[in-house]
């Protein structure tokens, strides 16, 4: 029986982030430093998409004193060194994504509440893979960001429509 810690050679070998992000920062003549690391460890547990302020808030929340700029200068390197990736959602707010070993994302955007649903599409990697196969292409990721309106918010819509009010 194979040791299932040890890796076949079939598999990647996935670095550590911190040591992309160490490297990269090298490389460009920065240091790694304890907000950095704060920011990228804050980074690394988000399992969804999310926005810089959010990210400011709950590391506040937690107790970490770090500043705006700090924030966006991080997100900006970790960005350059694909450990996330700018997710486009719509023109107001710029969203991020994890994008260090994960696997490609779909998601579903409510237009009337600005809520973000990640959705899984095995379909939709089918598809990506063919189309790519199609024209001489290695797939190496895709997006599909679908918008509507969420059951939730067309029951709001129905409720105040009929008159009755919705009590939160």
């Amino acid at each position: 029986m194979a040791d299932p810690a040890q890796k076949s050679s079939d598999e990647p070998l996935i670095e550590p982030a911190c040591a992309v992000f160490r490297r990269f920062l090298k490389q460009q003549g920065l240091k790694f430093t304890s907000e950095r690391a704060k920011i990228l460890n804050a980074v690394l547990s988000k399992s969804s998409v999310f926005e810089a302020d959010q990210l400011l808030t709950e590391m506040r929340d937690v107790g970490h004193s770090v500043s705006r700029p700090t924030i966006y200068r991080t997100l900006k390197h970790l960005r350059h060194a694909n450990i996330i990736r700018q997710v486009l959602i719509d023109a107001k707010q710029s969203h991020y994504q994890l994008s260090i070993g994960q696997d490609p994302q779909s998601y579903l955007v409510c237009i009337d509440t600005n809520e973000i649903f990640a959705v899984a599409a095995p379909e939709i990697d089918e598809f990506t893979r063919k189309i790519c196969s199609d024209h001489g292409f290695e797939p190496v990721s895709h997006r599909l960001i679908m918008y509507g309106v969420s059951p939730k918010s067309q029951a709001a819509e129905d409720d105040e429509s009929s008159g009755n009010e919705v009590l939160r």
